[in-house]
């Protein structure tokens, strides 16, 4: 998915200054000009695009948010602009509550991929910096200003994007203290919806088990642990995904107690059974490469599909456990 194939429908503003104890609730509609349009298109593109975000689901029968969208009409302008004050009375509730949650400005926009329209909660939250001021005809000052809203470089920490066709929703949060305990509250406050873990939590969980096990057992050599690091990029690069069971399997179908070990760390994170993909190609870029570091320092990158082809390189054990790297047919060496 490109930015440019979100189409952004409507939007509106609503102030939840806590600071100041000011909920300013907006009646009107922005005017998307290009630049406005582009902006909020690129927070949400980055939001979208994140495997950051969490996927989550309504808890139907207890969440208000859920039964507000169950009949929400997002083409009708006076719906739209009620729904969207009604989420902001939700935020601003929660920070009422907690005190610790920063003031924002609450963006509320609909936008559609292709045929499907969703609905963005985008929490704007407000940042401070130094700005010049003008104390007088010949006497500048320097003073710290609270900024409105995140630059567009920026990413937010807290934001959802819901399906308006599946009621899926995917969001990202921060968790902040309320009546003495740390909560998620965008998801158990103001949404009331069940979330699982984003997919780069789950491949860092993944790849660590992954790890972990082949370090614990003193029989396994290099070759095993880099075979392991090959098996988790290939099912990625074949499937596009990444399927846990499958995975175990084949790293460690052959030792019992390996396989086991693997199922009982994964099961903590109900994973065991797992099947997940990622969106950003940076998330799986630390699998396109094979890092070797020695006792002395040397540190040795091997791109994964050399690796792969298995004829440039090798890594043999010598007596007295020794290794050796041999790395073959090179045509060109350069300094770096």
């Amino acid at each position: 998915m490109q930015k440019d194939d979100i189409i952004i429908r409507k939007a509106i503003v609503h102030i939840l200054d806590y600071q100041k104890g000011v909920l300013g609730l907006s009646d009107a509609l922005l005017e998307l000009s290009p630049d406005l349009n582009d902006f909020i298109r690129g927070h949400i593109y980055k939001l979208v695009a994140s495997d950051d975000m969490k996927k989550c689901h309504f808890n139907e029968e207890n969440s208000p948010f859920y039964s507000m969208l169950e009949t929400f009409d997002e083409a009708d302008e006076e719906t739209y602009i009620g729904v969207s004050k009604k989420a902001a009375e939700c935020f601003f509730e929660v920070m009422c509550d907690s005190g610790e949650i920063p003031s924002a400005d609450l963006v509320v926009a609909s936008f559609q991929i292709e045929s499907t329209v969703h609905l963005a909660l985008l929490k704007m939250n407000y940042k401070e910096n130094y700005v010049h001021a003008q104390l007088g005809e010949n006497q500048n000052d320097i003073i710290k200003e609270r900024i409105v809203l995140p630059s567009e470089s920026s990413r937010l920490t807290e934001a959802a994007v819901i399906n308006l066709k599946t009621m899926e929703i995917r969001l990202i949060e921060k968790r902040y203290e309320i009546n003495g305990e740390k909560v998620d509250y965008l998801s158990e406050r103001v949404l009331l919806c069940h979330t699982d873990l984003p997919p780069k939590k789950k491949l860092n969980i993944l790849t660590k088990a992954i790890q972990d096990i082949n370090n614990k057992y003193d029989d396994r050599d290099i070759n095993a642990k880099m075979e392991a690091k090959s098996i988790l990029q290939q099912e990625f690069v074949e499937n596009q995904q990444f399927d846990v069971n499958e995975i175990g399997d084949k790293i460690f179908g052959d030792h019992v107690e390996m396989k086991q070990d693997f199922d009982e760390v994964l099961e903590k994170y109900d994973m065991q059974y797992d099947t997940f993909t990622v969106t950003n190609e940076n998330t799986v870029k630390k699998l396109e490469k094979q890092v070797l570091l020695t006792d002395t320092g040397i540190e040795i990158k091997i791109p994964m599909e050399e690796y792969n082809s298995k004829s440039n390189v090798e890594v043999l054990e010598e007596p007295g456990g020794v290794k050796t790297i041999v790395i073959k047919n090179i045509e060109n060496l350069t300094l770096k």
